[in-house]
């Protein structure tokens, strides 16, 4: 009876630890940070720091810092790349297919490859707004505590302002939505507003880059002096 009782407890606990070990691979899941420039630091769900290297595994609640000329290239399920620009702090949380991204600072570039499930949803907070996405390309920019700015470069998203009002707008390729004090408006924007991590991504694509120069309108006098400069 004793003996029973012991291997019962044993299948109890061998049952547990892999639940728990199931758990924890699925909360990974297949998100990595695949490459960091310059300076780039991640912590866990418990701010301790967790050790830098290439193809990272990343758990929910994990956060990512970079600093002055640093960036973080992170693979979220191969369809869902992003790249942190340089000052930049973001955290993760996923379950399940439900991914979010909170961008406390700086700005982010995205690139979802293939349209998200009907079970699936990608979203990207600020403080302000609400970004979500289902196939899409653009980035994310949190100026500071009242003034926020989202670009599409292909596709479209639904944009949500994070406060009582939670008034909604669509943004297509071309536009952006830029939130400041409570107030969304949505214009157009040019190829000279592509910041510089962001157009680094798109010359390593040349198919998105060719969609990218039919959706935004032509590049101003001014930016090609500064690049030829």
């Amino acid at each position: 009876m004793r003996n029973k009782k012991r291997w019962g407890a044993a299948f109890a606990l061998i049952f547990f630890l892999f639940c728990v070990s199931c758990q924890n691979s699925a909360k990974a899941a297949t998100m990595h940070l695949v490459k960091a420039e310059g300076t780039v630091g991640v912590s866990d769900e418990e701010g301790a720091a967790v050790e830098v290297r290439e193809n990272l595994g990343l758990y929910s609640g994990y956060r990512m810092e970079t600093e002055t000329e640093s960036y973080a290239w992170i693979n979220l399920d191969q369809v869902k790349l992003t790249k942190m620009d340089a000052e930049s702090r973001a955290e993760i949380h996923k379950n399940g297919k439900q991914l979010e991204i909170f961008l406390h600072a700086g700005s982010l570039f995205f690139h979802v490859t293939e349209p998200l499930g009907e079970d699936e949803t990608l979203e990207i907070h600020t403080s302000l707004m609400l970004v979500g996405i289902r196939g899409t390309c653009g980035w994310v920019e949190c100026i500071d505590s009242s003034h926020a700015r989202v670009y599409i470069l292909e596709g479209t998203i639904e944009c949500s302002a994070a406060d009582e009002s939670g008034e909604t707008v669509s943004v297509s390729g071309g536009e952006m939505a830029e939130l400041i004090n409570g107030e969304i408006t949505v214009s157009p924007f040019d190829e000279s507003q592509i910041p510089l991590f962001v157009r680094e991504e798109l010359l390593e694509d040349e198919a998105l880059q060719r969609e990218t120069d039919d959706a935004s309108g032509p590049e101003t006098d001014d930016t090609s002096r500064r690049e030829t400069d």
